[in-house]
């Protein structure tokens, strides 16, 4: 298992740590979210850019997926689309328990997803837009995707 490494989030003026492990996701699904689970959220973040969904798994028990819901008070921000993420530990359902919406973005550790990789891009420096990652000590590293 990957060393826990806390996120800064920004949320208004004032950034918010959260704890996340880098590990990021094998595939992605865009525009869409489960029509119904079998299991509820082991961990929701909020305030968090997609790519923060997308590229570290949030719980201490093998992550399966994360449901993405865009925040659209956050549009324009760097590294938009901000929302809340909500990760799962029990089998991602199937295509055909999702229902479209465009405001959601599910996220698969497995090739569940209808597109290969994290889909996001890069994870953002809220004040500069630049990419990057941030340290456990929640130092945000322009250039890197090595963070530990």
């Amino acid at each position: 298992m990957k060393p826990t490494t806390p996120i800064t989030i920004v949320m208004g003026l004032a950034p918010v740590l959260v704890a996340a492990t880098l590990d990021p996701a094998s595939s992605n699904t865009k525009g869409y979210k489960p029509g119904t689970l079998n299991c509820q959220a082991a961990k929701v973040s909020t305030a968090i850019q997609a790519a923060e969904c997308s590229h570290n798994t949030r719980t201490s028990s093998r992550q399966t997926f994360a449901v993405f819901q865009i925040d659209h008070q956050y549009d324009g921000n760097n590294g938009y689309p901000y929302g809340t993420c909500s990760a799962y530990t029990c089998t991602p359902p199937t295509s055909a328990e999702l229902d479209a919406d465009s405001d959601y973005w599910m996220f698969y550790w497995s090739d569940e997803g209808s597109e290969s990789g994290v889909g996001t891009g890069c994870i953002r420096d809220p004040s500069t837009g630049e990419c990057g990652c941030e340290n456990s000590d929640g130092t945000f590293i322009a250039g890197s995707d090595s963070c530990v």
